[in-house]
């Protein structure tokens, strides 16, 4: 898979592009769309933020028994 920028009027637009050899010649097997930067960026934060809060969840197992 790779990324790749499309050009539209001036504007960037990325997709991810997965391409594969069919009868001995390179072809896109699939191609999907992202959005511009700040389509991107919106998607990005919105998953830090997520992985984030479950990376700094804490448990106290054992605490009971420690006492």
């Amino acid at each position: 898979m790779a990324l790749y920028k499309k050009m539209v009027n001036g504007h960037p637009y990325w997709y991810l592009r997965e391409m594969a050899r069919v009868d001995g010649k390179p072809k896109m097997v699939s191609e999907r769309y992202l959005g511009g930067a700040k389509d991107i960026e919106k998607l990005l934060d919105a998953k830090e933020s997520v992985s984030v809060q479950e990376k700094t969840r804490h448990l106290g197992f054992g605490d009971s028994a420690a006492v």
